[in-house]
């Protein structure tokens, strides 16, 4: 495990979240340090992606707190463009601007939301793309390239930002089976290089191979917690055991 420092990057306290009559996060409480990559794993409904968009603020939690940097992000005060610019989210969906090349989505937030330098921007984005191996795509448009490419454009647009942590929506579940690698990849490139990441996912190969822990959530709760092998070889929860034996 990497080395945890002194105060989290990422804090949450007792989140919970309803839609109408349906609660879908109970009490939720993890803490993601500095370098750190936590798996989010679960059958569909326990939460998980509901609970990324709570961090990103796209949600808003009916209690608990949610901490970037010791900052409260959800509370009223807060400068809610400020924070997004600290955390890059990349989806299932690609979300890319159809009507922009591939350079120019990568610029975009940071010379119109950052008010960055172009000049420094543009060989920033270039170097990204270089980094997710798509540098000769700069000038294409998201529709002449493959769902794998498309994915590795989402990421390098929000590592754009800089941000502090990246959050991963199940970020290869719309993808054809032989594109997942190449995005999984760039994914792990990351992880090694001390990127923060968070990431829902199915894909139980990175999750052991990457993650410094895995998260296992079911019915809106952080079920158990723990390192890559006391999850996948150690953990006696019955559910859990039942859920992976799904996934072989």
């Amino acid at each position: 495990m990497k080395s945890q420092a002194q105060q989290p990057l990422v804090r949450i306290n007792q989140v919970s979240k309803r839609f109408g009559e349906l609660t879908v996060l109970t009490d939720v409480s993890l803490e993601v340090f500095k370098g750190e990559v936590v798996v989010i794993i679960g059958s569909s409904g326990s939460g998980k992606s509901t609970l990324l968009r709570c961090i990103n603020q796209l949600e808003k939690p009916e209690a608990g707190e949610i901490y970037i940097d010791n900052t409260q992000i959800n509370a009223p005060e807060t400068n809610l463009n400020k924070v997004r610019q600290e955390l890059g989210m990349v989806f299932q969906q690609f979300n890319l601007f159809p009507h922009m090349t591939v350079l120019e989505n990568l610029m975009c937030a940071p010379i119109n939301v950052a008010k960055r330098d172009a000049t420094e921007v543009k060989q920033h984005a270039l170097s990204l793309l270089e980094k997710v191996g798509l540098l000769e795509k700069q000038n294409e448009y998201p529709a002449m390239l493959s769902g794998g490419q498309q994915q590795r454009v989402a990421i390098a647009r929000a590592l754009a930002m800089k941000p502090k942590v990246m959050l991963f929506d199940e970020p290869t579940s719309a993808l054809d089976p032989e594109l997942i690698g190449e995005v999984l990849q760039v994914m792990k490139t990351l992880a090694g290089e001390g990127m923060t990441m968070i990431v829902v996912t199915h894909e139980m190969g990175f999750a052991k191979e990457v993650a410094d822990r895995v998260c296992y959530m079911e019915q809106g709760k952080v079920a158990e917690i723990g390192t890559p092998v006391e999850i996948f070889e150690k953990s006696t929860n019955e559910r859990l055991r039942s859920f992976l034996r799904i996934l072989e």
